[in-house]
């Protein structure tokens, strides 16, 4: 039986069409989200009439819903947009079946309305295809809506029905609107915070004057919130820190206090009911001041990109953080407790069996990399936080040993990383390659004899010395457990070719491959005997567990291929998902056989077998495809989760009935 590690360097599978679903109710047979629950939470509105709905936006256009105070979280289905963030979330205070949210993608963006509590989706015309960044509505009017875009200052006075644009589209200083706030007593008095410091209207946008006095040029302002009892005084979060004036904007003074580490202030609030209180999220943690910002205190260290009050109970408060995803505090923002039962917004970069457990890693983690287990096959992840040794590092792969539940291999872009207790403590490990001496042949029995007419003595044949080098390869491609029957062998594919080790990593030796440099990619059968390599030089098989290397005859270049599922019987159907359909082989790669019926001749992101009956799976632009028939035809699989961005398909084992996905955004999915 083999067992593979899997390690996703492939790029991100194409993104769906737009999706305009209802709220994701998944069936018995569906995609299961397990998490690792957290990630990046971008913003967090609660609903005013109704304080235990909460809305929680992510990266990759993500949406949640919570209806038990952030108790769980539920996902809706939400228009994918290409590398998409949720912006801004505004509840209708009229009518809080009426959701508007902002998104801010790659191309453009948009505003996204709902009135029916999110179960269906419309873009909203006026504001079509330009990033929204912020919404605000008038407290003395609620009614009237505005919208920080892309293209300026956007204004409804009809409830989000329509909008129109209030700021001179001639004022290229106030094209991009970063941040909006309205006062609370006058709606006809708005602000506008820009990349280029603050702007303000007293006319509803007929005129606008620039209110930068007493900020630091260049200022990107984050944030804008005016006092509700007292509308004089406003403050502004901004890269350089916290702004306050006591006239309406005509004069800032900036609020010392917090380190200067700490600057760069994302959002800033005023507690409801403690006049003079303060809370500043920034990009190093929560800051509190309770006497108008003299004197601060740190509430805690993580990156803090929103916050909302309970207006039923001001002391209870939700954060929306990076990379730790969801927290409630319900005395003040004294102690923060995770909420996250549910939301998930992280993208997995590899997933690999360690003894009876799982383990998991997020490259990208702040400055480290994400690291998580499972003791239960991926239904619930335990958060390693912090692990030791890999500050800084951003651990692009990782293999773990399946016979020893505490021996992981990682790699980052160019180094090799060793843990011997389950990925607490890492530590640097040399790429040290042995490599055997030509022998020399042994000396013959018979000696001459010397001038004096003796026999000369014979040398004594001394084997020569494995020789040791360590390497710094300039790109490591990738790192793959393989167990065949007892024997366990890791491979790490460089860019100066594959290695092999067998102890564990302490010692590695170089794979003959002829023609293959740099080896991107491995696939293996479930026995472990047929092996298959990705590299700069095309495909190669190995059908003696890894021992000989031969070139196959693929008809396409390497570099368009992005999974391969290799069968348990030597003679059934080779299935590699390339950028232009599926292709199979029956015969062991010497012919191929293009768009499988079933599905379309366009890019296949990820092939695998998996369960007893090995059935086939396939995913083509995020939907699911099954063939019950090794290949030769496929049906989808229907699924309640719209959009999904599946990185690759695994199977830990050939007797495994779960089938899991790792994806960009929700993590790892499973489903039996």
């Amino acid at each position: 039986m083999i067992r593979m590690s899997f390690t996703c360097f492939a790029a991100v599978a194409a993104l769906a069409p737009l999706a305009f679903g209802g709220r994701i109710s998944t069936p018995p047979n569906d995609w299961k989200i397990s998490g690792p629950f957290g990630g990046t939470a971008t913003t967090v509105a609660v609903d005013p009439r109704n304080p235990n709905k909460i809305l929680a936006g992510a990266l990759n256009t993500l949406l949640y819903q919570s209806q038990d105070f952030g108790g769980t979280w539920t996902l809706i289905s939400f228009p994918t947009r290409n590398l998409g963030e949720v912006t801004s979330i505004l509840v209708d205070p009229n009518d809080t079946e009426h959701y508007l949210v902002g998104v801010q993608d790659a191309f453009a963006g948009g505003l996204f309305e709902s009135h029916d509590q999110g179960k269906t989706w419309t873009a909203v015309s006026d504001i079509r295809d330009f990033g929204v960044h912020s919404i605000a509505a008038a407290p003395s009017d609620p009614t009237e809506f505005v919208a920080g875009t892309m293209h300026g200052v956007m204004l409804s006075t009809d409830s989000g029905k329509t909008w129109s644009r209030i700021s001179d589209p001639g004022n290229l200083e106030m094209q991009g609107i970063t941040a909006v706030a309205i006062d609370p007593k006058d709606s006809n008095t708005i602000y506008a915070g820009t990349s280029h410091l603050p702007w303000k209207t007293t006319d509803r946008g007929k005129t606008w004057q620039s209110i930068h006095d007493g900020m630091i040029d260049d200022s990107d302002v984050f944030s804008i919130f005016v006092d509700p009892t007292l509308p004089n005084d406003i403050y502004a979060s901004a890269c350089s820190g916290i702004y306050a004036s006591q006239n309406r904007g005509d004069l800032w003074k900036k609020i010392a206090g917090i380190p200067n580490t700490s600057r760069r202030t994302h959002v800033i609030r005023i507690d409801p009911t403690q006049p003079g209180t303060i809370y500043a999220g920034t990009t190093t943690g929560l800051f509190k001041s309770t006497n108008n910002g003299t004197n601060w205190r740190t509430l805690t260290d993580m990156q803090v990109n929103s916050i909302a009050f309970d207006p039923s109970d001001p002391k209870k408060m939700y954060f929306a953080m990076e990379y730790e995803g969801l927290a409630m505090s319900d005395d003040g923002g004294q102690t923060l407790k995770p909420i996250n039962e549910g939301f998930a917004d992280r993208q997995i970069n590899a997933v690999t069996v360690l003894g009876n457990k799982l383990a998991a890693i997020e490259t990208q983690e702040g400055e480290s990399t994400g690291f998580f287990l499972s003791a239960d096959r991926g239904e619930s992840w335990s958060h390693i936080h912090a692990p030791r040794g890999l500050g800084g590092v951003h651990l692009r792969a990782i293999a773990g040993s399946h016979s020893e539940d505490r021996i992981l291999l990682g790699v980052s872009t160019r180094d090799l990383y060793k843990s011997i207790d389950s990925g607490a403590l890492w530590k640097p490990l040399p790429l040290r390659v042995v490599t055997q001496p030509v022998e020399p042949p042994p000396p013959t029995k018979s000696a001459a004899r010397s001038k004096q007419g003796r026999r000369a003595p014979v040398k004594r044949y001394v084997k020569p010395r494995p020789i040791i080098r360590t390497l710094t390869p300039s790109e490591i491609e990738g790192l793959w457990t393989i167990v065949s029957g007892s024997k366990e062998v890791f491979y790490l594919g460089t860019n100066l070719g594959l290695f092999t080790t067998s102890d564990f990593g302490e010692q590695w030796t170089l794979v003959e491959m002829p023609g293959a440099v740099s080896v991107t990619a491995m696939y293996a059968s479930p026995d472990g005997a047929t092996l298959i390599a990705r590299s700069s030089g095309g495909l190669y098989a190995s059908k003696d567990a890894g021992q000989h290397w031969q070139q196959m005859s693929f008809p396409l270049p390497a570099m368009d291929v992005n999974d391969i599922a290799v069968p348990a019987d030597p003679n059934g159907r080779i299935l590699v998902a390339t950028r232009v359909g599926l292709y199979s082989s029956t015969d062991g790669g010497q012919t191929w056989y293009a768009n499988a019926s079933g599905i379309q001749a366009s890019t296949v992101s990820a092939v695998a077998y998996a369960g007893p009956e090995h059935s086939a799976y396939a995913v083509e632009y995020g939907q699911l495809y099954r063939s019950s028939d090794g290949g030769i035809s496929w049906t989808s699989e229907p699924t309640a989760i719209r959009g999904l961005q599946i990185r690759q398909l695994w199977a830990p084992d050939s007797q495994s009935t779960r089938l899991y996905a790792v994806t960009s955004g929700l993590g790892v999915l499973f489903r039996d």
